[in-house]
């Protein structure tokens, strides 16, 4: 009917019995875990606010892989800053 494998309908039955409603929902855990912490961000937001100097999200990559061992790509960080940066910040 749904076009499902019988051994995934048994295991949703197996996990409606066991947790009810909330056994359904997927599980905590899944998928991949952040190489970052909020803390990476708030230091990269200092740096940029506090000195003199200009990054392009290449340096700052590269400072953050060198200064706090975060590796993340120059597109990866420029998206997190964009979320965490108010908007005056960075448009022009």
């Amino acid at each position: 009917m749904f076009e499902c494998h019988p051994h995934t309908v048994r295991a949703t039955l197996r996990r409606w019995e066991e947790g009810g409603l909330g056994g359904l929902w997927e599980a905590p855990g899944r998928g991949a875990k952040p190489k970052w912490q909020a803390s990476d961000l708030d230091y990269l937001t200092e740096c940029l606010e506090h000195e003199p100097r200009t990054y392009n999200s290449l340096q700052l990559a590269k400072k953050l892989k060198q200064e706090r061992l975060v590796d993340l790509s120059r597109d990866r960080l420029r998206r997190l800053l964009k979320k965490k940066l108010p908007l005056e910040t960075h448009s022009t």
